[in-house]
């Protein structure tokens, strides 16, 4: 098959963003800094040991390997495609523009949203540092104030250029997973081994215990595909993105595990762990670090400023090629002519990820409520994303005559792992206000949907547009190459011919 006739539509090289300037160290940093890993380990083993108890850890294991799997689903796609459209454009290449549409409207849902959680959990955890330190921090105007200077920083960090913004969230969080880390070590050395035997023992685990902590585990992986939204500035995208997406996996899926099962030892019981609001806290405490629990907090604080860089950079690239490709409003497919930054689109979202948690506050809902309400929205975004992309690989293959039992399989394990994830995530139905969440989500999918349907109705040649911005593209029979194609300076000049 030729690879014309992958694909007989022309296909377009953005000319906007920075190209070639993301090494794999900044890809990499895109993609842990889009899970906020300090912020998850600090947090989320407390709630994964409500349910599963002493295998908290395990739950961390089984959803490693389920995120590893989506992240295999995702380097199908990325050691053949690349585009700053990240999973948009991969499922425009199997399922065409309509599930092209579904799958970059739930990313830009899921990275909004989770960018409040970065918003707000800075904010927290600031608070909480200036309180420790004697200053005043009370009051929802100071509250909305420091919640204005999270939002406003990470935009700005946005503009001024990709390379920088990624860079100081990876120093950022580097530095809140080394405050973790100092924690949690001390723990080690101040708990003889073997003193907490029970978690490997196994003995008085519940099957379904461990399988909602698998749910809980899952969400915090959330974001590790964003470094697919590099595609337009990476260095040779085909290698580094999938390196990115899967290393991030594995890596963070590591320090999950750590923190659970260490966290879970330092407290000497599951139960007493998951009933602790600030567990890293209460183990500095506990283990002789009181004195410097200021700087957990502000390496916490650190790592939700990340996450909210990272998803802005994230869903303003989405933005930016659904802007180029006519299906949301061409303004937002403008790039900043200095800092080669789509600044149309970080103007669009970083108001909303700003006033939504603002307007949260000032009606009395508390951090810990907003975290979990945008949260469970975001992840939404996110699995409608991730299963559209798993449907739409085996399509995908086929079309470029590459189609091969094993990866059908992966999908057919992806689709159904996710929607158990989901399915524990509204069966049984959570009470007021959770149960909300899920309508709230679909009826933001309408939205979308509804726009998509009049903006194809009007114009529709704008389907022709879906999936055609592509970076270096890769002939069918050629997966990640180490060099351009001879001939070729790598990019396709706009409206240049090229594979599906």
């Amino acid at each position: 098959m030729s690879a014309q006739g992958a694909d007989p539509r022309p296909v377009h090289s953005d000319t906007g963003l920075a190209h070639g300037s993301m090494t794999q160290i900044d890809v990499l940093a895109q993609s842990v800094a889009g899970m906020a890993p300090s912020a998850a380990m600090a947090t989320t083993p407390a709630l994964i040991a409500l349910y599963a108890g002493n295998g908290a850890w395990l739950s961390y294991v089984c959803a490693t390997v389920v995120v590893i799997l989506v992240g295999l689903v995702a380097t199908q796609f990325g050691r053949r495609f690349a585009s700053s459209g990240s999973l948009y454009s991969y499922v425009a290449r199997g399922l065409g523009p309509t599930g092209a549409f579904a799958a970059g409207w739930g990313l830009i849902i899921g990275y909004g949203f989770i960018a409040m959680i970065g918003v707000v959990g800075a904010g927290l955890y600031f608070g909480a540092f200036l309180t420790g330190v004697g200053v005043p921090a009370g009051g929802t105007l100071v509250v909305c104030v420091i919640l204005a200077i999270v939002a406003i920083g990470a935009a700005a960090f946005a503009i001024i250029g990709i390379r920088i913004s990624t860079r100081v969230g990876l120093v950022l969080e580097i530095i809140s997973v080394a405050a973790v880390l100092l924690v949690l070590i001390a723990v080690l050395a101040g708990n003889p081994a073997g003193s907490n035997g029970a978690q490997f023992t196994f003995s008085g685990l519940s099957f379904d215990g461990v399988a909602f902590g698998i749910v809980l585990g899952v969400l915090g992986f959330v974001g590790f595909e964003s470094a697919a939204s590099l595609g337009a500035e990476a260095r040779n995208p085909h290698r580094a993105i999938p390196r990115a997406v899967l290393g991030s996996a594995v890596l963070v899926g590591i320090l999950y595990i750590f923190a659970a099962y260490t966290m879970v030892r330092g407290f000497g019981d599951p139960n007493t762990l998951g009933q602790s609001t600030a567990p890293i806290s209460d183990l500095a405490g506990q283990y002789g670090l009181g004195g410097v629990a200021w700087i957990v907090d502000l390496g916490i604080t650190a790592s939700f400023f990340a996450v909210t860089i990272a998803c802005i950079n994230a869903s303003s690239r989405i933005l930016y090629t659904m802007g180029e490709e006519g299906i949301l409003p061409k303004a937002l497919g403008r790039a900043h002519p200095t800092h080669k930054t789509p600044h149309v689109a970080i103007a669009v979202i970083a108001p909303v990820v700003l006033v939504v948690p603002i307007i949260l506050a000032a009606t009395g809902v508390t951090p810990l409520q907003m975290i979990t309400y945008t949260g469970t929205i975001g992840t939404f975004g996110y699995m409608l994303s991730y299963v559209l992309m798993a449907i739409a690989l085996p399509a995908f293959l086929r079309r470029r005559g590459e189609f091969n039992a094993l990866s059908a399989v992966l999908a057919v394990v992806v689709v159904a792992a996710l929607v158990y994830v989901f399915y524990k995530n509204v069966i049984p139905v959570p009470e007021y206000p959770l149960n909300l969440m899920p309508w709230i989500f679909l009826a933001l999918v309408l939205i979308g949907l509804a726009w998509y349907a009049a903006i194809r109705a009007r114009t529709p040649q704008v389907a022709e547009e879906v999936g055609t911005f592509e970076e270096e593209p890769v002939p069918p029979g050629t997966v990640h190459p180490e060099h351009p194609h001879p001939g070729s300076t790598g990019r396709r000049p706009p409206g240049g011919d090229g594979p599906g």
